[in-house]
Formats: structure tokens, C-alpha cells, sequence
């Protein structure tokens, strides 16, 4: 259960995960993200990646990634939150949280009604960005139905499985929106960033006020919203070739289950989108290479579908 502000000097912890922590001063941010998560993570990598990748993206993509402004050594750190020893940090573009009706609406359907009222009166759980797990659906463990003596909750990173999007009333035209945006981002950050994508993650979200109109967008029940990718410290590249195919597919099987399962209606959206994603790329700026990298592709997408039930 996530209750407590984690706050000095109006800095707020808006997150936490395997890297490290998050804060933020305000709704517009930035945010801050310290290295003080597990000792096999780099934050260095992640800066790394994650420009390679916006950069990427900002020629072809649908999918949102945050801003990023610099890698901040140790000693800048001299005004962050007491008791936290100095450590590597980024300060990026803050991911904008859903405002207050999505936050009660989410309470209302999936906290246990003990501890709800604590959910919505905490300051850090107003940072609330939803996972969307198109590729599973909640077991009777995770069913709110479920008597348990340590139910927790947290709005921060919800994780809002397959069956709770059909659940909440979103319509089907949106959620293939949502997969074909993750086939279109994969592609893009294959094929155009040769990325790996290992352990990264997606989340809906409200898109930034000052995102154009390339930036596709829904309105449904949560709200408007987009998707955004983030956490890019695992990422590593890939070669254009059989191993960088094989590389690329233990990263998906790795990650957390964004992606639609093999053989389902959403994986069908899913990679038709990540294969005439693949098409453009390859047309448009590797013409000396289009029938290589639509090959490996096509590997891809067949490696994956043959390896995961």
C-alpha cells in the first residue's frame, strides 16, 4: 500500500521501481530519477538509451516519450530530499498523471473498500499512470474479490489487466489502438533505434500540453490519453541480423505483459501494425537494405509466435 508522501522541500516520490526512485516538485515536473535502485542497474545506460530512442522517435512514431534534459552528477544533488545520500540522477520531462475523476473511478472499481479513502487523500498517489496489460488477464488472486490480509494498493504504475480495459467499458477500436501503437513503437525502436526494448515499459497517460497534433490520442472512460514508453536501463543494441532477431525476442519474452499474446485478435492488430511499420522504415530510409531488414522482421514476428503460447 502506497499511503505515505515521501516529500522535502516539495519534492514528491511520484514512483519507484528496479532502477531507482522518481520525484518531482510539481504536475509539469521535471522529474527526477535516482540511481538508487538495484546494483545491476545503470542509470547511465538508461540516459543513454533513452535519448538514442527519442531521437528515434521524433522521426517515426505514435508512442510518447518523455523529454529528457540532462544526466546529473552526485554533487548537484545538494538540495534533494534529506536522508538521501547524493547519487547519479535524470531530469526528464514528467509524464503527466491522470487527473482526480480517472483516480476515483479506478478506487471506486478495484481498492478494497477499507483503504480507499487513504488512496484518494495521498499525495503520492496522484501520480497515478495506468499499465496496460493487453497481453493478460487477472487471475482469481489478483480479483478484488479476494479476501486477504495484506491487500494493498497503489494507483502509482496501476496495472490495468485485459479483462478490466473490456471491464471499464473502453471500446474495441480503442484497445487496438493501443496495440497497434506498441507494434508501431517496437518496430520503430527495433528497426530505426536497433534497440533491443529489453524491460521497458508502457503506460497511459494524458499527452503533454505542449504535444502537436502528431501525437494520436483517445478520450473513452479514463479520459484523454496516449501512450508513452519509459525505462530504458536494460535496453541494449541489436545487430541486423539472425542473433540481433533472437536478442530483440528474449527481451519481449522478458518483459512485463504489455504486449497481446500470440494468436488472439489484438496480436493479429498487434503485428500487422509492427510489420508495416517495418515496411516504411525499411522503404523509406534503408533502401539498400529494405529486403534484409523486412526479412528479419518477418523472423521476428514468426520467432516470437512459434516460442510463445
Amino acid at each position: 500500500m502506497t499511503t505515505k508522501q515521501d516529500s522535502h522541500a516539495n519534492y514528491i516520490r511520484i514512483g519507484s521501481g528496479a532502477c531507482g526512485t522518481v520525484w518531482a516538485k510539481s504536475l509539469d515536473g521535471p522529474a527526477i530519477k535516482r540511481e538508487d535502485g538495484g546494483p545491476s542497474r545503470s542509470l547511465a545506460n538508461d540516459f543513454v538509451m533513452h535519448k538514442r530512442a527519442l531521437d528515434t522517435f521524433l522521426k517515426l512514431s505514435r508512442t510518447k516519450i518523455c523529454n529528457q534534459d540532462q544526466l546529473i552528477q552526485p554533487q548537484n544533488l545538494t538540495r534533494f530530499p534529506l536522508g538521501y545520500s547524493p547519487c547519479n540522477a535524470i531530469s526528464s520531462e514528467r509524464i503527466p498523471p491522470f487527473p482526480e475523476n480517472v483516480r476515483a473511478l479506478l478506487v471506486e472499481r478495484y481498492c478494497p473498500p477499507e483503504i480507499s479513502n487513504q488512496i484518494l487523500s495521498s499525495t503520492s498517489n496522484q501520480a497515478c499512470l495506468i499499465r496496460p496489460y493487453l497481453g493478460r488477464t487477472r487471475t482469481y488472486g489478483t480479483a478484488m474479490n479476494v479476501n486477504s490480509r495484506f491487500r494493498g494498493f497503489s494507483l502509482q504504475n496501476y496495472p490495468l489487466h485485459l479483462d478490466q480495459i473490456v471491464e471499464l467499458g473502453i471500446p474495441s477500436d480503442h484497445i487496438e489502438c493501443y496495440a497497434a501503437m506498441m507494434g508501431e513503437a517496437l518496430a520503430t525502436l527495433h528497426w530505426l533505434g536497433e534497440i533491443d526494448g529489453n524491460d521497458i515499459e508502457f503506460v497511459l497517460a494524458p499527452p503533454s500540453t505542449s504535444d502537436d497534433d502528431s501525437t494520436t490520442a483517445v478520450t473513452n472512460v479514463l479520459g484523454n490519453h496516449t501512450l508513452w514508453m519509459l525505462d530504458f536501463d536494460l535496453c541494449g543494441s541489436i545487430s541486423m541480423d539472425l542473433e540481433g532477431v533472437k536478442q530483440a525476442a528474449k527481451a519481449f519474452h522478458r518483459n512485463d505483459p504489455f504486449y497481446p499474446r500470440p494468436h488472439t485478435t489484438l496480436w493479429i492488430v498487434f503485428r500487422r501494425q509492427y510489420l508495416q511499420t517495418s515496411v516504411d522504415l525499411a522503404h523509406k530510409l534503408y533502401k539498400d537494405e529494405t529486403e534484409s531488414r523486412l526479412g528479419l522482421a518477418k523472423q521476428f514476428i514468426e520467432y516470437i509466435e512459434i516460442t510463445k503460447k
